[in-house]
């Protein structure tokens, strides 16, 4: 279910409703410290506390040089409640590698190299061929959520507006 974030006065203007967004700054504190607490990625963190890259990277980094101000308040819920704990365990946590083996493979099928593919994620090359080997076996929860953060972030450039690029330049 999707939560209306702004609400519609009678004069037919949107306007932010105060009780679907909470001030930014205690959860990019939060989510800084988890990153430097845990030696993950951002975007590994976003992704296991189930927030977009869109919204942690402007929570980090902001929008055109502002710092953003608020986030909505579900994503936020998902942020609080990850611990340092939670992200220590997923470099133990074994998962199936198949679905990450067919991400990675859709990568390389889009023209992504192999070695942008293993410099992004930290890979030495024979991580990236056993992944893609007749077997790969499994993967950690960490390479999991790595190769999917890649994977959108691609995605992200990809579906890039030509007219905001154009104004961005």
């Amino acid at each position: 279910m999707s939560v209306a974030l702004f609400s519609v006065s009678p004069s037919g203007k949107r306007r932010v409703d105060p009780d679907r967004w909470v001030d930014a700054a205690p959860f990019r504190a939060h989510l800084t410290h988890l990153c430097a607490a845990s030696g993950l990625t951002w975007p590994v963190v976003a992704l296991h506390a189930g927030l977009t890259l869109r919204h942690a990277d402007a929570l980090l980094h902001g929008r055109e040089g502002r710092p953003a101000r608020r986030l909505p308040r579900p994503a936020a819920q998902r942020l609080w409640q990850v611990e340092v704990s939670d992200l220590l365990v997923l470099r133990r946590t074994l998962l199936p590698a198949d679905a990450t083996a067919h991400r990675v493979a859709v990568l390389l099928e889009r023209g992504t190299s192999a070695a942008r593919i293993c410099a992004d994620l930290g890979w030495p090359p024979a991580r990236l061929r056993s992944l893609l080997g007749r077997a790969p076996g499994r993967v950690t929860a960490v390479e999991a959520l790595g190769v999917r953060a890649l994977a959108e972030s691609l995605d992200r450039v990809d579906q890039r507006s030509p007219v905001r690029d154009a104004r961005a330049a």
